[in-house]
């Protein structure tokens, strides 16, 4: 049992990338997360960059990461021009694709899935 979770955990390492299409003040854009992540052990490193439309990619690194089987959870703290924010990671890995929610500090969580990089 203790190896099937091991070789579970391992399958979260890499390049996963999200895009979701959103529409703010009657404009259309896309926001990208790339997301790097790396197990070792129960420890869940890496990082998460957004860029959204056509701006410079924001990076940061993972805190909290945690990974059990398939389940991870993770925060990342970003700058904007409004300030700093923290957004909440939760979610499965399933085979090529991670799904799961993510939550801004007092805001609702919203469904994402990214897929594996090639």
């Amino acid at each position: 049992f203790f190896l099937t979770g091991v070789a579970l955990a391992a399958s979260i390492d890499g390049k996963w990338v999200s895009e979701q299409k959103m529409e703010r003040d009657g404009q259309s854009f896309t926001i990208k997360r790339t997301f790097e992540l790396k197990a070792d052990g129960a420890a869940l490193t890496g990082s998460v960059s957004m860029a959204f439309g056509d701006r410079e990619p924001r990076k940061a690194d993972i805190k909290e990461g945690k990974i059990d089987g398939n389940k991870f959870s993770f925060s990342v703290v970003m700058s904007s021009p409004r300030g700093e924010f923290k957004t909440q990671y939760e979610g499965t890995v399933e085979g090529d694709v991670i799904k799961g929610t993510s939550s801004r500090e007092g805001g609702q969580a919203r469904p994402f899935e990214a897929k594996r990089a090639s």
